[in-house]
């Protein structure tokens, strides 16, 4: 996939001289004075240190850039909705699909708890690969392999804003249902590989115009990442069981190719020929 530059995006002019930074700054510096809110008020309720929101704050007059978790925090906690506060990206936007059926959400979740049983024998099977592995690549970390399996199995990250972590998740969901790798999204989004893995794990505050980026190059309102309400949350629950379903899938051929690297391990080395080998050695 070609790379698009971040200029000739549609969501680029909304950044110009800043001008998207300090709209937002200006309206909800203004409506914080608005309903009586102090600084330090504000900063209790959201969770956004005073120094934050005053660099937030200032914004109004000099457009610096602020992080989406800024934005996440003090719109929720002034209960306002993102969906008024972020303007569309300029891009397409597409509907998302229609909601799972409750026989298949039931099928899912039968066949998840199936799975949950198979995790000691997938966390032995990682070791048993990396045996094998280690006969071409001997550098290969059998206790490195395990622990990434058990992170990843941990998709909750620990001292990372719940805000990061829904943008992450749905960010991810929006991806794989789109399939693309996440090279794909980074090329079409214009962001740096490397912060599409941490973003996605909810380990990295990006800037808003990021979020824009990354909004406009998966067809959805930028306001979605950030949205709080319930209607969202059932949304990226839907999203989520669908790209699971999709991983679910994907992962097939591979299994396949696994039981067939197996078959060629059992063909080639039989128990009297590794000893004839070892004898002759």
């Amino acid at each position: 996939m070609a790379k698009k530059p971040k200029e000739t995006q549609a969501n680029a002019r909304l950044f110009i001289d800043s001008l998207l930074y300090k709209r937002i700054s200006t309206e909800l510096t203004e409506h914080r004075k608005n309903i009586g809110l102090t600084v330090k008020r504000l900063s209790l309720i959201s969770g956004v240190t005073v120094t934050t929101i005053k660099y937030f704050e200032s914004s109004r007059e000099n457009g610096k850039g602020f992080s989406v978790g800024t934005v996440a925090g003090l719109i929720k906690a002034m209960k306002l909705d993102p969906m008024k506060i972020l303007p569309p990206h300029g891009g397409s936007i597409d509907e998302f699909p229609p909601k799972l059926t409750a026989s298949k959400v039931k099928l899912l979740l039968q066949s998840t708890e199936n799975l949950k049983t198979f995790k000691p024998q997938i966390l032995d099977l990682i070791r048993s690969l990396t045996d094998v592995a280690r006969v071409v690549k001997p550098d290969m970390d059998a206790a490195l392999a395990v622990f990434t399996a058990e992170e990843t199995y941990n998709v909750s990250p620990q001292n990372s804003l719940e805000s990061l972590i829904t943008f992450g998740r749905r960010l991810r969901s929006l991806r794989i249902l789109k399939e693309w790798s996440r090279a794909d999204l980074a090329n079409a989004a214009s962001v740096a590989l490397g912060s599409i893995f941490v973003i996605e794990a909810g380990m990295q505050n990006p800037s808003l115009q990021t979020l824009y980026q990354l909004a406009e190059a998966l067809n959805v309102h930028p306001a979605f990442f950030i949205r709080y309400d319930d209607v969202a949350a059932k949304q990226q629950i839907d999203l989520e069981r669908r790209a699971a379903s999709m991983i679910a899938g994907d992962q097939i051929s591979q299994v396949s190719d696994l039981l067939a690297t197996l078959e060629y391990i059992r063909r080639t080395t039989s128990p009297a020929d590794a000893m004839k080998d070892t004898l002759t050695s």
